[in-house]
């Protein structure tokens, strides 16, 4: 574990960071990428790229105090109301992030009479492939950990901010192997001629929400840091549950439509 790279008396370099910053790099380069692949204007998407990020960060930060409450309200002063605007903290959960930044981008489509589903093709692989760097950062800084486990490939994490001093679930790895795996998988997928062909779109991004979202779903069964509760089940876990059924009752509405309209010609 690696979680600051370099400090001196008045500035710390958090390795979170570093690969924060990669994964936004690379994951816009990849948008940039698909997006001319698929004949979409890139101009939208970069005139409103830092308004998609300030709300997703608004999002994750939002998320984080709901899910930290206790932390940030334990007491009622001016400071500790600063607090909550202090992003460097590392308080920033995923889930925020995309449930903001994703009503956003759909207002956003409908202001600018934007193709939503071919934008959905290209933005959620590109988001797969940043979260998978962003576990590599997740896994240096000793954040998003997993419980103990007696796998040969469980770490010992010397952190104090981590509740376990036994081997764990390095999850942080989970994350980084099987959003890299959907990544490569959707690009196959999107080069699909049957694909390409299609009257609809919005497949390839539908099956990617799916697949991530399920898998992080399975995740969250090996977590173990702390996350607010609903009848002991953490509601990330939830909403990954959420958002994975939700994606796939969109696939079998949206594409069954097609496949009644064929067979009654």
């Amino acid at each position: 574990m690696f979680p600051v790279i370099f400090s001196t008396n008045f500035f710390e370099l958090h390795t979170l960071w570093v690969f924060f910053a990669i994964a936004l790099i690379v994951a816009t380069i990849a948008l940039i990428r698909l997006s001319l692949a698929n004949g979409l204007k890139v101009q939208f998407i970069s005139t409103n790229a830092w308004k998609i990020i300030f709300w997703g960060l608004i999002g994750a930060r939002i998320w984080s105090i709901i899910n930290n409450y206790s932390s940030y309200f334990s007491e009622i002063s001016f400071s500790s109301f600063l607090r909550l605007f202090y992003f460097w903290d590392k308080g920033l959960e995923l889930w925020g992030a995309i449930i903001a930044a994703t009503i956003y981008f759909t207002i956003l489509c409908k202001k600018n009479e934007q193709n939503f589903w071919k934008w959905l093709d290209v933005l959620v692989p590109a988001t797969i492939l940043g979260l998978a760097i962003g576990g590599i950062g997740t896994f240096f800084d000793g954040t998003n950990y997993g419980t103990p486990s007696s796998l040969p490939w469980a770490v010992n994490f010397d952190n104090s901010a981590i509740k376990f001093s036994v081997p764990i679930h390095p999850t942080q790895i989970y994350t980084f192997l099987y959003s890299s795996i959907i990544f490569t998988a959707l690009l196959f997928i999107g080069q699909n001629p049957k694909v390409k062909q299609m009257e609809k779109s919005g497949l390839v991004g539908l099956i990617g929400i799916a697949s991530f979202c399920f898998l992080h779903f399975l995740e969250e069964f090996v977590r173990g840091d702390d996350a607010l509760t609903i009848f002991d089940i953490r509601i990330p876990q939830i909403a990954a549950f959420i958002a994975t059924m939700g994606a796939l009752i969109v696939i079998y509405r949206r594409f069954r439509k097609k496949r009644s309209r064929l067979h009654s010609k």
